[in-house]
């Protein structure tokens, strides 16, 4: 079981007691992290606050399965990079506040390198696996080869005897089912779709 996952069922259900519970486990680490890239403890309690929120507001379409820690730490990575893109456009013409927009600009780039969606990468995988062994069998095996073998659709046709447009049409319906699954494992987690997106993405 991943960490938290025993208080969903009662937040879904509403339990302020859960909802209390998991800002107890995760508050403190997602504020030093929020803080670290903000270096400004109002603008990361506000972070925290919207995050938290959106958790709350959220509750009811999370799935059982939901991992609460990509959840929680992909949320607040995504409000940090919008409110520091926020602060950026406020400071960017100020010459008294040069270093500052610096900072923020460091921060930025920071939050958006790709090596922080690698702290989710092996639980999203496995949640890419578990959706595509659930595909039906043809589709699969379109997927794979596309996927996996790097096989052109075109290629696919003539391997598998398909028409092209047979073969367009299970990539999508894979790609629909594993954003359907990474959406109900992840909700909010933006981030989650670009990563698919740059791993799967149709030829």
């Amino acid at each position: 079981m991943k960490v938290g996952q025993e208080y969903i069922g009662a937040l879904k259900l509403g339990s302020e007691k859960a909802f209390r519970k998991i800002m107890d486990c995760w508050y403190s680490g997602l504020f030093n992290f929020a803080n670290g890239y903000l270096n400004n403890v109002e603008n990361a309690k506000e972070v925290l606050q919207d995050v938290f929120l959106k958790l709350w507001d959220n509750r009811h379409n999370l799935d059982d399965n939901t991992n609460l820690n990509a959840y929680l730490y992909t949320i607040t990575r995504n409000r940090c990079i919008d409110l520091i893109r926020r602060e950026r456009l406020i400071l960017q013409f100020r010459n008294d506040k040069k270093e500052e927009y610096l900072r923020l600009t460091d921060s930025f780039e920071a939050l958006s390198d790709p090596i922080l969606d690698n702290l989710f990468a092996s639980e999203i995988q496995d949640e890419i696996h578990k959706a595509v062994a659930g595909l039906p069998e043809q589709c699969r095996k379109v997927f794979i080869l596309s996927r996996t073998d790097g096989m052109k659709n075109r290629e696919i046709s003539e391997s598998l005897h398909l028409s092209e447009k047979t073969v367009e049409s299970h990539l999508t319906k894979a790609l629909k089912t594993i954003k359907l699954a990474l959406e109900r494992r992840f909700p909010g987690s933006l981030n989650l779709m670009l990563i698919l997106t740059r791993t799967f993405s149709v030829r």
